[in-house]
């Protein structure tokens, strides 16, 4: 399952792949924070909906303007995979006096 995210001042807009159980294709669903506002064939295809304000969300759809940077395309969206999820769940936490990153030893 693969997930693509972009934030934006009015919330984060999500779009997830699910495969129905009496289905044989993938259908792409668009989120935004926890409303469901859209399927599609092709992350693409929700991607620039979101680029063009045609998304059928009326605050989303009267941001428009050419002072928002938004991607024209799914690959200018963050892409979050279940490993990565997992990965992170996994993750132990470590002794800071070990951290390169604060210069510091304690002790």
């Amino acid at each position: 399952m693969h997930t693509y995210v972009f934030n934006t001042d009015l919330g984060t807009f999500e779009i997830t792949n699910i495969r129905p159980s009496n289905h044989h294709h993938r259908t792409y669903e668009l989120w935004l924070d926890d409303e469901k506002i859209g399927e599609y064939a092709t992350a693409q295809e929700a991607a620039q909906d979101v680029a063009a304000f045609n998304t059928g969300y009326v605050e989303w759809d009267n941001l428009e303007s050419d002072a928002m940077r938004v991607p024209a395309g799914i690959e200018g969206w963050t892409e979050v995979t279940a490993n990565a999820c997992e990965d992170a769940n996994s993750l132990e936490l470590r002794d800071i006096a070990e951290s390169k990153f604060t210069g510091e030893k304690e002790g």
